[in-house]
């Protein structure tokens, strides 16, 4: 379920030179008056196996710009922008807050760093991206605030194209030996629910997870085994209706 935690836009946990990081969300469009081709995702509801559990996220616009999510469970995700970019999330779970995401990027629209805090502003997980000429992207990611090799618990590569994750690698230390653990990901070529919300294709690979914006996730492979994998019914524009995704099925609404 946690790799598809940012498919519900919560938390269980091309310009962008002249963009200012203090400047707020502002309305430069209806999305209601959005032709079918540059739909905005209404809502989505999972519904775990044999319908046992239901949650609904209602998601809601300033434009383009998503200001927050709201779920029946009782969180709500709310969204900080400066210009086109994502730069805040601020996660709520029954009206209280319980942490804040902060994000950071060159002014190429780059995401260069990112951190956690608790409800009381204590950082508890921090990450520093290096783009690299070829595509690829490293990722280091450190408990608390510091960026010691002692407090380093995520080293990943990410492998891009386009806009698109192709393939993530894992490296962990088990007994004085790296492990290398090899995330495949494999796509349609229909439109993503998050294609046109701003700012979202800039936080592809943030998570531990590849955050589809632009197609969807058909599967996941490690090696010859299938972590995840997805079947999908799509509306006339080519945008899922509905994913089937084995323990839990997701419904969309434009």
């Amino acid at each position: 379920m946690k790799r598809f935690s940012l498919i519900l836009g919560m938390v269980l946990t091309t310009v962008f030179a002249s963009c200012s990081l203090d400047e707020e969300y502002d309305t430069t469009e209806d999305s209601s008056k959005m032709s079918t081709t540059s739909l905005l995702v209404q809502s989505i509801t999972a519904t775990s196996e044999r319908g046992a559990t239901v949650v609904t996220d209602q998601y809601t616009y300033n434009g383009t710009k998503l200001v927050k999510i709201t779920s029946t469970d009782g969180r709500e995700v709310v969204y900080t922008y400066g210009g086109d970019l994502i730069i805040r999330k601020d996660f709520y779970l029954n009206n209280v807050l319980n942490s804040k995401e902060f994000f950071e990027y060159s002014r190429q629209g780059q995401l260069l760093k990112y951190r956690r805090e608790n409800a009381s502003g204590t950082t508890t997980y921090n990450a520093v991206y290096t783009n690299n000429s070829d595509g690829t992207v490293i990722v280091k990611g450190y408990s608390g605030s510091s960026t010691s090799p002692s407090s380093q618990i995520v080293n990943r590569k990410v492998f891009t194209a386009g806009i698109r994750v192709n393939k993530i690698e894992n490296y962990t230390v088990q007994n004085g030996t790296t492990v290398t653990e090899v995330l495949n990901y494999s796509y349609d070529s229909k439109n993503s629910p998050f294609k046109n919300i701003t700012g979202f294709d800039k936080l592809a690979y943030y998570d531990i997870t590849a955050n589809p914006n632009y197609n969807n996730v058909q599967s996941v492979t490690s090696g010859s085994a299938v972590v995840e994998s997805a079947q999908y019914v799509y509306n006339g524009a080519n945008y899922p209706l509905s994913a089937d995704k084995g323990s839990v099925t997701f419904d969309y609404v434009y």
